[in-house]
């Protein structure tokens, strides 16, 4: 499932890191809860001019609610973001742009192969839990255009209800453990148990989760990814708990692909819907 960039450029906007993809060049870039409207701005147009061949289009993808206008409405991952316009921040480039939802934009580039009229479902697991559905080959939006916020899936957690993101996200697994991203990653090779136990509980809420996904919609694929899926543990724990809480039926009649190894997926989806949308 890698479909490449063509003319459009493909931006993925992630609580730790900023990836931009456009033919050979490709930029990375550390966010962080203060990574801001300005500096993505800057960024954004520092790329483009360096290019020699301007593109066509270019797609941003942001973990949070996008709006109709192509606002970011809200961005619990980088609150910095709130109110973002690209069509104003990027204004006098005579490029065309779009922002969409992180996952809607991975659910596009792993689902582009399907049949048409199928159902599939991706889930992006990284600082927080995203989620993307098709349902009978048509993407599905809810009132809003907001429908899969599955991070925001409650789940009972000893005496409290919490939200599947402060559970099975990375960030808050690096947060229990007064860690960063990259220091969880490194104790949890080495094998330390306490960072072991708190990776499988985080392992065993996203299957839950995912099993309450895939005995409500009947999907053809589940495919997850996101950088969560590189603690050592963590798929085996989600994958162990969502086939026991799956249904045998539902669970033989759906595909569930890992495309965690593919770093680009967000910035190819985004990349695609945008070059799709500027030639209709």
């Amino acid at each position: 499932m890698h479909y490449g960039f063509g003319e459009s450029v493909g931006v993925d906007i992630g609580g730790t890191k900023l990836l931009i993809r456009y033919r050979e060049h490709s930029l990375r870039h550390a966010t962080g809860a203060g990574f801001g409207a300005a500096a993505l701005s800057a960024i954004l147009r520092d790329f483009l001019a360096g290019l020699e061949t301007p593109p066509a289009a270019m797609g941003i993808a942001v973990p949070g609610l996008v709006g109709e206008d192509g606002s970011v409405v809200s961005c619990d991952v980088l609150p910095s973001l709130d109110g973002w316009q690209a069509v104003t921040a990027l204004s006098g480039l005579g490029l065309r742009c779009w922002v969409v939802n992180d996952a809607k934009a991975a659910l596009h580039a792993t689902t582009v192969d399907l049949e048409p009229g199928l159902t599939a479902a991706t889930v992006m697991v990284g600082t927080a839990v995203g989620c993307g559905v098709l349902a009978e080959g048509g993407v599905l939006r809810g009132a809003c255009g907001w429908a899969g916020e599955l991070g925001y899936w409650p789940i009972k957690a000893g005496e409290r209800w919490k939200r599947l993101d402060e559970v099975a996200g990375g960030q808050a697994m690096a947060d229990r453990l007064g860690l960063d991203g990259e220091a969880l990653y490194a104790v949890a090779v080495a094998g330390d148990p306490q960072v072991a136990a708190v990776v499988r509980e985080g392992g065993e809420a996203l299957g839950g989760a995912l099993a309450g996904l895939l005995n409500l919609l009947n999907p053809t694929r589940l495919a997850v990814g996101g950088g969560a899926l590189r603690l050592p543990g963590y798929w085996e724990a989600a994958a162990s708990t969502l086939d026991r809480l799956a249904l045998p039926a539902l669970r033989a009649a759906c595909s569930v692909v890992r495309v965690d190894g593919k770093a680009d997926i967000v910035a190819q989806g985004a990349a695609l819907m945008a070059l799709e949308r500027a030639r209709c």
